[in-house]
């Protein structure tokens, strides 16, 4: 399991509780909370992996060879 997945359930998890436990909701929802913020961070380190992986090397694209070109038109 992921731990995006794993922080989500959690939060997820704290809110149901807090639904059913009134006198430490407050408690659960600040908990749930956290689970939250790790989530955001999770995807933003993520977001940021993706962004330098793309920057961290050129794309080279070559022209076709004229054999390649005619195997397309004839194709």
């Amino acid at each position: 399991m992921s731990n995006l997945a794993r922080y989500r359930a959690m939060e997820s998890l704290c809110r149901q509780n807090a639904v059913f436990r009134p006198l430490e909701s407050w408690r659960l929802l600040a908990e749930a909370e956290k689970w939250h913020h790790k989530a955001q961070e999770e995807m933003a380190c993520r977001l940021k992996e993706r962004a330098d992986a793309a920057s961290a090397g050129p794309v080279i694209q070559t022209a076709p060879d004229a054999a390649d070109e005619s195997l397309l038109l004839a194709g």
